[in-house]
């Protein structure tokens, strides 16, 4: 007489046991990421409509250029998270002045990092008049080369129509001019996900440089703007542009001049300006 097989005993933790089979390994937690750099004030500080009216440099400036109605501004206020900090205007071009923001970013081992956020006129929209345009044209080139606390320029293209020959022109010029050009694709919820693989290859090839150095954006979603320790958005990048600079060590890189006579001495670079920590 067969009987019927009794049921497995249960184990303590629920499961039932099997003769000859082993337990499912336990479920691993996903690794958390690491806080980074997030922003931690933002404020507007003045509009330039000048050279001789932008503030003083006593800390470093990014400066954010694009082709009117890339989204300067929506990206400044999703990056901020500080909602109307920088007017968004239905009418492409209407920015027409050096808008100046002071920005904070924090991390937890690294401190305060605190520089200039300055947005420049759209260019390439017809809608502004020649003569503005002739006006705010050499402004912006004589700012760009020429201003000592810039360190970087932060080239806003629309993911979804690409580079124009202004933007590369513009590359160029920052290039002959010593300061680096970081490359942000805006309005990324617009693409599919096959699109936002492509896309930075893309640019990168039309700008000549990796398509890893392309950090793709949404202002809607929030996409890419902060920095969550494991892949950097822009909130890394920025911080890296504005990190204090070591004293320039003149006399391991290049022997000092001689100097002309006993009273004379061979000056020393100045250090570079030390970064200004904002407080809280």
């Amino acid at each position: 007489m067969s009987g019927r097989p009794g049921k497995q005993p249960r184990s303590r933790d629920g499961a039932r046991g099997s003769q000859g089979s082993k337990a499912a390994p336990a479920r691993q937690p996903k690794a958390r990421a690491r806080p980074g750099w997030r922003v931690v004030s933002a404020e507007f500080e003045l509009s330039a409509p000048e050279l001789r009216a932008c503030p003083a440099g006593d800390r470093p400036e990014i400066a954010v250029a694009g082709r009117s109605n890339v989204g300067k501004s929506s990206l400044l206020n999703a990056f901020a998270s500080r909602r109307g900090l920088a007017r968004v205007s239905r009418t492409p071009g209407r920015t027409r002045l050096l808008n100046f923001f002071t920005i904070t970013l924090r991390h937890p081992k690294r401190g305060d990092r605190s520089f200039r956020w300055v947005d420049l006129p759209g260019y390439g929209y017809a809608a502004a008049a020649r003569s503005v345009r002739q006006q705010f044209g050499p402004m912006i080139e004589g700012y760009l080369a020429g201003r000592d606390v810039l360190r970087g320029l932060v080239l806003l293209i629309d993911s979804r129509r690409g580079v124009r020959e202004e933007d590369v022109e513009l590359v160029h010029f920052m290039g002959a001019h010593g300061v680096p050009t970081l490359v942000v694709a805006t309005k990324a919820d617009k693409l599919s996900k096959g699109e936002r693989g492509l896309v930075p290859r893309t640019i990168a090839e039309q700008l000549g440089c990796h398509s890893g150095d392309i950090v793709l954006t949404s202002a809607l979603a929030g996409d890419g703007l902060g920095d969550d320790g494991r892949r950097g958005g822009l909130a890394a990048e920025l911080a890296a542009l504005v990190a204090p600079r070591e004293p320039a060590r003149d006399e391991e890189e290049s022997p000092r001049e001689p100097a002309r006579d006993d009273n004379e001495t061979a000056l020393a670079a100045e250090p570079p300006e030390a970064e200004r920590r904002a407080g809280g």
